[in-house]
């Protein structure tokens, strides 16, 4: 019963990526916590599945990808990782934990009141170097509570990126970032005979969800989409304060 919680857990995850771009982890990690799997093989199972899931995304939104932006993003990035485990070592995960949910829930909540009520707004953190800031930002999260897409995403939302172009973004960023993450949870001794033999069996269930995910998405209209987007930030918001 385990091993099919984790396998439906890990689909989940893999849809929430699909359809929003991000959050996957937010919505594995607890859930897998709750029915009391192994933090380390859940942490290299996850890392793993999101590699998987945005290789092809990626390919599949190639002409929607900014990859000077994506260069700046992952740039940052790597400047953020160290910071986030200084981070750890420094600072109380709960502090920064809720702090960061609170924030997700306040910027969600009146980015869709905004987007309901009509009023737009105009692009915000227009110039380059805030891509390396967030990157930085979404590297010390990663590294640090495995949130390393929120960033990302709150900024893509901040300069209003189309919600295609977001995704897509978000999608080599996290292909860039993931093989670095992947690479250093082997160094880290977090993979198993175990974990090799469970995303075996995780692989045959993404040629459905991925699939299914990409469906909902060509189905969505994109000022719908970039609504969902706020909301996901709330939900994951929420789960950040109880994570």
């Amino acid at each position: 019963m385990i091993i099919l919680g984790v396998l439906i857990i890990a689909w989940i995850g893999a849809l929430t990526r699909t359809v929003f771009g991000f959050g996957e982890a937010l919505v594995s990690m607890p859930l897998l916590a709750l029915i009391g799997f192994d933090l380390q093989t859940s942490t290299a199972l996850i890392g793993a599945v999101g590699l998987l899931v945005a290789l092809p995304a990626t390919i599949r939104e190639w002409h929607n990808i900014d990859f000077k932006a994506v260069r700046r993003l992952v740039t940052g990035s790597l400047v953020g990782v160290p910071l986030g485990i200084l981070v750890i070592k420094k600072v109380p995960a709960g502090i920064v934990l809720h702090g960061l949910g609170i924030f997700l829930i306040v910027y969600g909540i009146y980015s869709l009141w905004r987007s309901f009520s009509g009023r737009i707004g105009r692009p915000h953190l227009e110039a380059q170097g805030y891509d390396y800031l967030a990157g930085m930002i979404s590297g010390a999260l990663g590294s640090a509570y495995n949130s390393h897409g929120v960033p990302v995403a709150v900024y893509g939302t901040l300069k209003k990126w189309p919600a295609q172009q977001l995704r897509a973004v978000l999608q080599a960023h996290f292909l860039c970032v993931g093989i670095l993450v992947v690479a250093s949870h082997i160094t880290a001794g977090f993979w198993s005979l175990k974990a090799i033999e469970l995303l075996a069996m995780i692989i045959p269930g993404l040629l459905i969800t991925v699939p299914f995910g990409n469906w909902l998405v060509g189905r969505i209209a994109p000022a719908k989409a970039i609504k969902l987007v706020y909301g996901a930030l709330i939900i994951f918001g929420i789960l950040l304060m109880t994570k």
